[in-house]
C-alpha cells in the first residue's frame, strides 16, 4: 500500500510542474525523442518542444501522467523532462532550474507539491547537437550518455541490492537486476549446451564465444559488442562525422569529452598514478593494476570445456575458445591470409610485411592500448607452441 500511496503523490507531483512550468516532458524509445503525449518521434528537439506546446496545448495531465506510469516499468522510472529555458507559467520570476522552480511553486504559489517522494522527474537541456546535464552542467554529444550519466548521479538510489551494494532507483528495477545478474538457475547455451549460472553469464558468453546478437557496421561486416565500439569503428575507419570530438594529439575521435581526455591522459600524457603494492610497478588505473595482479596471483579458474587449458581471465578464455571454433573473421588485404582475433592479423602484419612502413604506422597507431594489454596477457597464458599454429593454421 505504501508503495501505491507513493505513485499517487508522484504522479500529483509531476502534473503540478507540468501545468504551472513551461518544461516539455519527453519519452526516448529506441534511440529516438517521442511526444509525451501522442509518441511521435521528433529528432528535433526544439521541434519537439513546438510541438509539445502546440498541439497538446489543452491535454489532460493527469490522464496522461497516469497513462505513462501506469506500466509496470515505469511506476519507479522519473518522468523526463527538458527543462531548457525553464520558466513559470504563472508569474514572471526568474527560474534557473527544476529544484528552484519546485520550491517557487511551493512558496509563491502554494501548490502542494510533496517533497517526500523524490525521483518524480529527471531535468535535461535538450539540443541537437550537444544535450547537457543541467545539475552539473555536463555536455554529451549523445543523449543515451546523458541518460545513462544521470540516472547514475542525479537520482535518489534508495534499493540497494545485498548481493553487490549496486543501488536502483525502484524496487522494480532491483528486481531485474537480481534476476538477470544473481538468480542462479542452470541457464544452458543454446549453441554449444554448456550450463551458466545466472543469465548474465549466458548471455554474455553466447555473444563472446558464440558471436549472438552482435551489432553489425553497415558499412563492412566488422561486429560489435557495444553501441559505443559501433559509433567508433564508423569514426575512425569509415569517416562518419557522428562523432565530434577529437583527440588534440592523434586523428582519433570520441563521443564524450571525458572518454576522450582519458584516451588523452592514458595514451599520449602516458600518466601512471596507481601503484602495485605487490612489485611497486605503476599504471594508468586500478583497472591496469587488476589485469597486471594475474602475473603475481598466479590463479587460472576458468578452463576451456574443450582442450582443458586454464585462464587467469575469462575474456581471454572466450579469445582462445574461438580456436576451436575455427572462425577467421579477420583477413590480411595483403597476402589474404585469415585469423581468428584482430590482435593476430595487426602484428602478423607489422611482423610479415614490414617494408610497408606506412601501412604498419597507421595499424600500429590503431592498436588501443587496451587491446596491448590484454595481447601480453594471452600471450603470457599462450606457450610459444600455441601461438605458433596459430599462424601456421592461418
Amino acid at each position: 500500500m505504501e508503495q501505491a500511496r507513493k505513485l499517487l503523490i508522484k504522479r500529483r507531483n509531476v502534473e503540478y510542474v507540468l501545468q504551472y512550468s513551461n518544461v516539455t516532458p519527453f519519452m526516448w524509445h529506441k534511440g529516438k525523442y517521442r511526444c509525451f503525449f501522442c509518441s511521435e518521434a521528433i529528432k528535433d528537439p526544439a521541434v519537439l518542444r513546438e510541438h509539445s506546446a502546440t498541439a497538446h496545448q489543452f491535454e489532460n495531465l493527469e490522464l496522461m501522467v497516469y497513462d505513462r506510469t501506469k506500466n509496470n516499468r515505469n511506476k519507479d522510472a522519473a518522468v523526463k523532462i527538458d527543462v531548457t529555458n525553464i520558466a513559470c507559467r504563472l508569474c514572471p520570476q526568474a527560474i534557473n532550474s527544476l529544484e528552484q522552480l519546485i520550491h517557487h511553486l511551493i512558496i509563491a504559489h502554494d501548490a502542494e507539491y510533496d517533497m517526500s517522494v523524490p525521483n518524480c522527474l529527471l531535468p535535461f537541456k535538450l539540443d541537437k547537437d550537444q544535450p547537457t546535464c543541467p545539475t552539473c552542467n555536463m555536455k554529451f554529444v549523445f543523449f543515451e550518455y546523458l541518460l545513462r550519466h544521470a540516472n547514475k548521479h542525479h537520482l535518489s538510489h534508495q534499493y540497494i541490492c545485498d548481493v553487490c551494494g549496486t543501488s536502483f532507483q525502484g524496487e522494480n528495477h532491483l528486481k531485474m537486476h537480481y534476476r538477470y545478474y544473481h538468480r542462479e538457475g542452470g541457464y544452458t547455451c543454446e549453441y554449444c549446451g554448456i550450463t551458466l549460472a545466472t543469465l548474465s553469464k549466458k548471455i554474455l558468453h553466447e555473444k563472446n564465444v558464440h558471436l549472438v546478437n552482435l551489432s553489425t557496421c553497415p558499412h563492412c561486416p566488422e561486429t560489435f559488442k557495444s553501441p559505443y565500439l559501433k559509433k567508433l569503428h564508423l569514426a575512425n575507419v569509415h569517416g562518419v562525422e557522428e562523432l565530434k570530438i577529437k583527440c588534440p594529439y592523434c586523428p582519433k575521435v570520441y563521443p564524450q569529452e571525458s572518454i576522450m581526455s582519458r584516451h588523452m591522459r592514458r595514451v599520449h600524457l602516458r600518466e601512471k598514478n596507481v601503484e602495485c603494492e605487490v612489485c611497486g610497478d605503476k599504471f594508468f588505473g586500478p583497472y591496469d593494476v587488476k589485469l597486471h595482479m594475474v602475473k603475481h596471483d598466479g590463479e587460472k579458474k576458468f578452463v576451456c570445456t574443450v582442450c582443458g587449458k586454464r585462464f587467469s581471465k575469462k575474456g581471454n578464455l572466450n579469445s582462445h575458445y574461438v580456436v576451436h571454433t575455427g572462425q577467421k573473421l579477420y583477413s590480411c588485404t595483403l597476402c589474404n591470409k585469415s585469423f581468428s582475433h584482430q590482435a593476430n592479423l595487426r602484428m602478423h602484419t607489422k611482423t610479415r610485411h614490414e617494408n610497408c612502413e606506412l601501412q604498419n604506422n597507421a595499424l600500429v597507431e590503431d592498436i588501443d592500448d587496451t587491446e596491448m594489454v590484454q595481447m601480453e596477457i594471452i600471450q603470457d597464458e599462450l606457450d610459444v607452441k600455441d601461438i605458433t599454429e596459430e599462424y601456421i593454421i592461418s
